[in-house]
């Protein structure tokens, strides 16, 4: 009831509005109060000092100096850091939430690409607010379609998942779908609560609206960007939130490669294709 009555919309521009602030004072007082409740690790990221962060969603948005990627052939790796919340078979056109809920596949991604999938297996990795928020290319392949769907943002911690129905279907999201020579998939990243916004690699507009992006994620790239290799970086979340890999066919996945530590990191091995 509490999620249902609370303007998530507003919400979230305002705290968008903070978040997005150039003031010295305020920017470094709201980094700073996060490196206290969270502790993320600094070392990792391409600027460990403060103050080289023009805003705290430029802090929060941090690159990485390096990570290794796992480029084997056969291995799709994790898009991003986080935990595995879920993960399954495809089963008449549904996916499962928290264990519990089923929901339908035509109306996470679209209607046009349900059958596509209707034999595929599932992953859900969901991102802590310490977890670092860029989506890369689990995959090399080429992004044929893309769009926006979705209008609520509500929150996705684990409480939300286990007591909202179809919480992934009602919120904001984002669909690529990227096909490959050995295994076509579609990557969804889904906004929630004071997620100011999912923004494709391709928006060139160093200020952007919700609508804005919403329109680019409908237009999606241009053609000589379509093509994506392993670890190329697809998309950042301005706050923390959750993705979903469904994998065309399950029968070509080696199940017995899935990771099976809930933590995964972007770069490393998420799961293997078998060798056909």
């Amino acid at each position: 009831m509490i999620q249902k009555f609370t303007p998530h919309l507003l919400i979230t521009f305002l705290i968008g509005l903070l978040a997005d602030s150039r003031n010295y004072l305020l920017k470094n007082f709201l980094i700073k109060t996060f490196l206290r409740i969270y502790k993320p690790n600094l070392e990792e990221a391409i600027y460990s000092d403060i103050n080289q962060y023009h805003s705290y969603n430029d802090f929060f948005t941090r690159k990485l100096k390096n990570r290794d990627v796992d480029e084997s052939y056969n291995s799709f790796i994790s898009p991003v850091d986080g935990e595995i919340v879920d993960h399954g078979f495809v089963e008449e056109q549904q996916l499962i939430q928290a264990k519990k809920y089923l929901y339908p596949l035509d109306e996470l991604i679209g209607k046009d690409s349900v059958h596509k999938y209707s034999h595929g297996y599932f992953m859900t990795i969901y991102l802590a607010p310490t977890d670092y928020h860029r989506i890369h290319c689990p995959f090399k392949g080429k992004i044929i379609s893309s769009m926006h769907l979705g209008k609520s943002l509500y929150s996705v911690n684990k409480n939300a998942q286990e007591t909202i129905p179809k919480l992934y279907i009602k919120n904001e999201r984002s669909v690529l779908h990227i096909n490959s020579a050995m295994m076509n998939y579609a990557l969804v990243s889904v906004g929630a609560s004071v997620v100011g916004s999912i923004v494709p690699f391709w928006n060139s507009k160093p200020e952007h609206s919700r609508h804005d992006l919403i329109e680019e994620w409908n237009i999606g790239p241009k053609e000589d960007e379509s093509n994506v290799e392993i670890g190329d970086e697809l998309a950042h979340f301005r706050m923390g939130s959750t993705v979903i890999l469904i994998f065309e066919d399950s029968k070509k996945l080696d199940l017995d490669s899935l990771n099976e530590n809930k933590r995964v990191k972007f770069g490393s091995k998420l799961i293997s294709l078998k060798n056909l």
